[in-house]
């Protein structure tokens, strides 16, 4: 049985893994067109549970490259038998061309931190497709952001300041922790039973009653908007504000577009995916 469904990746959230599921072997994508396989009888249990489960780059068998309508692939592990792993290929390529990307979010099960103060929910640790899965993996309750490395966030009130600030990333990072309390606990919670409101949209506390702690938030949130896009049931002026701030960033949003769920103002979005195409036209000469 077939089964195409996308789930977040979380801990730290780096995007929306796109899922095509064959049973003895899947496919997983965070862009859409570059694919990673996986086989179930060379899963292990570190893959098979927790942050593992639907990370691309974890025991990869197959690499699919699907652009313009045409495959290519290549064998990772030499000890796959090459006719089984272009039959699997064709077979997932014709799949994921004959379906609707981005496949939708069934992640419903959501394991939050709490905040200290009230207990209500802080920030998104992780997220689970079944139920059974609440009882494979519970995470140690601390958020983590995109390390500055991998997503630098301008901050132009640090650069005016005469002493080191530490990245943006790690004091958000620092805040949630301290809003956690020094005894932090998660919960978890079947979305598909609770109301939407009493959750944050982009998946940490964006409310915040101290301004040092709000503009940071700010700052990260308007940083990783290209990826929050990639988001589900996101509120209508939430993704609006959202796509004014990706479009700061034109290469991601054009590297993520096709897994949009959905657009308010496409004139935003494709004014950046033009200005990506003539950078990377640039590049090229």
């Amino acid at each position: 049985m077939t089964k195409l469904y996308s789930k977040r990746v979380l801990l730290p959230f780096v995007g929306v893994v796109q899922v095509a599921d064959l049973g003895r072997v899947r496919a997983l994508s965070l862009d859409g067109i570059n694919w990673t396989v996986r086989y179930q009888h060379l899963e292990n249990d570190q893959t098979r549970r927790g942050l593992f489960n639907y990370d691309p780059r974890v025991n990869i068998a197959l690499m699919l490259n699907i652009e313009q309508g045409q495959l290519k692939y290549r064998v990772i592990r030499t000890d796959l038998d090459p006719d089984q792993s272009a039959i699997d290929s064709q077979r997932l390529f014709e799949i994921i061309q004959s379906a609707r990307i981005p496949f939708e979010a069934t992640d419903r099960y959501e394991y939050w931190l709490l905040d200290g103060k009230d207990e209500s929910p802080l920030a998104l640790l992780h997220s689970c497709v079944d139920e059974a899965e609440m009882e494979s993996y519970t995470p140690h309750p601390v958020w983590r952001a995109i390390p500055a490395a991998e997503l630098p966030v301008p901050d132009s009130v640090a650069q005016d300041e005469a002493f080191y600030q530490p990245p943006v990333n790690y004091r958000l990072q620092q805040f949630i922790e301290t809003q956690a309390g020094s005894k932090a606990r998660g919960a978890w919670f079947n979305r598909s039973n609770t109301k939407s409101e009493h959750f944050p949209p982009c998946l940490i506390k964006t409310n915040w009653d101290d301004a040092e702690s709000q503009r940071l938030c700010d700052l990260y949130l308007q940083r990783l908007a290209p990826r929050l896009l990639m988001l589900a049931g996101l509120p209508g002026k939430v993704r609006q504000r959202l796509e004014i701030a990706a479009s700061q960033h034109a290469i991601e949003v054009d590297s993520f577009y096709r897994l949009y769920p959905e657009v308010i103002d496409d004139d935003v979005l494709e004014a950046a995916r033009v200005e990506a195409r003539l950078r990377q036209a640039e590049n090229v000469k």
